[in-house]
């Protein structure tokens, strides 16, 4: 039975070289998918920064 699709938008993105590399070994090491090792990480890195602005607006 195929894979349901998710709902998704494509980004084309340039990586520096090292990062790229980093990035291959981690999902070769987990067996994670690019696409969903950078989803986390992204995901992460905004729920982060939304928690910083908000802790900024109560100052």
């Amino acid at each position: 039975m195929p894979r349901k699709k998710k709902d998704a938008k494509f980004l084309n993105i340039r990586l520096d070289r090292q990062i790229h590399e980093e990035l291959e070994a981690f999902c070769t090491e987990t067996g994670r998918t690019k696409t969903k090792a950078v989803e986390m990480v992204l995901s992460e890195f905004l729920k982060q920064d939304k928690k910083k602005k908000n802790r900024s607006a109560f100052r």
